[in-house]
């Protein structure tokens, strides 16, 4: 009977590839010499290339490829190149976009596509490696995150690491993939990286804010990075003022023109029920829009054009939000006071139980610096 093959991952090189790989390898117990990822080479576009410049020593191994989905502006170089290799050694895909399905039937490979990341993570990873992929998931704007932890769960504990990850892959997809194999989780939480559109944020223009929406200028300052982190710092901005929708003024980078463009942004909070903007929003625009439905961008003539955009789609996204007043009868005003006169005594004791208890834990470290004194004043006598 012959023997299995050794496993060598390839990865995306965005925060959930790189994570989900990472957990996958620490999973088997691969070592971080056979996980790989690096911009671009593991792009849907790259992929045959790599795959045609490795094959010999690919070959070697049993290839997993994970979260590199069929190039759709050529997938039939994509498919070639998958097949190529899948005729001389066992292929594995792992993958969750939907744009996939159309051309399972093409690939050789042993092609596995999840519903979403959460579904693909959990196959994946083993319990101990599943906060890892779960980060990755949150990377990816996954809001399926939503059915295994709280919202609090995810922007409290998951969306700093997720965002550290976004930068360190940015740096090095490689060398981030490889730490993340050797030491997990851990190595997200120990290394520091400043998030920039924490820092970008601050530097926009709140130009008008209604009950869901916010509408901010992103025009001024260092518009390179700007441009870089647009969303992120669209997203950043939700999530500071705790609203659903944000628009925004901005000069976007044009690859063509090699230049900055006028254009409207908009998104959705990615953890927000609400519903997603395009779908109705376009009918009423009769513009063309760039990304998916909640988020994407719209060429404007000018800067004076991407304002008028902005404000026609801050009114809409205002008109799509329910106004809702909760009126408290007289009868019960006296309750909803006690209720919360109750709620502030219930911290306040909590506060003072834990002070109680720090202060306790004080005396206690005092009493031991005590003895401790006295012992050593008695050997020195001694």
């Amino acid at each position: 009977m012959a023997c299995a093959k050794p496993r060598f991952i390839l990865a995306h090189f965005d925060g959930h590839g790189v994570a989900t790989a990472a957990a996958r390898a620490r999973s088997l117990d691969i070592t971080y010499d056979r996980v790989f990822a690096r911009y671009p080479v593991t792009s849907p576009e790259q992929l045959p290339n790599y795959i045609d410049s490795m094959f010999p020593t690919l070959t070697r191994y049993h290839v997993e490829i994970i979260d590199i989905p069929v190039n759709l502006k050529d997938p039939r170089t994509y498919i070639d190149a998958i097949n190529r290799l899948a005729r001389n050694t066992p292929v594995t895909i792992f993958d969750h976009h939907a744009t996939d399905y159309q051309y399972a039937n093409e690939i050789l490979a042993r092609y596995i596509l999840f519903p979403n990341a959460i579904r693909m993570a959990e196959a994946l990873v083993n319990q101990d490696e599943l906060e890892l992929a779960l980060v990755g998931v949150v990377a990816d704007r996954d809001r399926e995150i939503l059915t295994v932890r709280s919202r609090e769960e995810v922007e409290r504990e998951l969306v700093p690491l997720a965002q550290r990850l976004d930068v360190l892959v940015r740096q090095d997809a490689l060398e981030t993939i490889k730490w993340l194999t050797i030491d997990g989780i851990e190595y997200l939480r120990r290394t520091e990286a400043e998030y920039p559109p924490i820092v970008l944020a601050k530097q926009v223009t709140i130009l008008r804010r209604g009950i869901n929406t916010i509408m901010v200028d992103m025009t001024s300052g260092d518009l390179r990075q700007i441009s870089m982190w647009s969303w992120k710092i669209m997203e950043q901005i939700a999530l500071q003022y705790n609203i659903d929708y944000v628009v925004a003024v901005s000069m976007v980078y044009d690859r063509q023109t090699n230049q900055y463009v006028p254009a409207t942004q908009v998104i959705k909070y990615w953890l927000s029920e609400r519903p997603s903007p395009r779908p109705r929003i376009q009918p009423v625009l009769g513009r063309q829009t760039i990304g998916h439905d909640d988020a994407f961008s719209i060429r404007a003539i000018d800067l004076n054009d991407a304002r008028q955009l902005a404000e026609q789609l801050f009114n809409e996204l205002e008109a799509m939000t329910p106004r809702t007043v909760r009126l408290i009868s007289e009868s019960n005003v006296a309750e909803a006071v006690r209720y919360d006169y109750s709620a502030i005594l219930e911290k306040l004791t909590r506060i003072l139980e834990n002070q109680e208890k720090l202060y306790r834990e004080y005396l206690e470290l005092k009493r031991r610096q005590v003895e401790l004194l006295e012992r050593t004043q008695r050997q020195e006598y001694d």
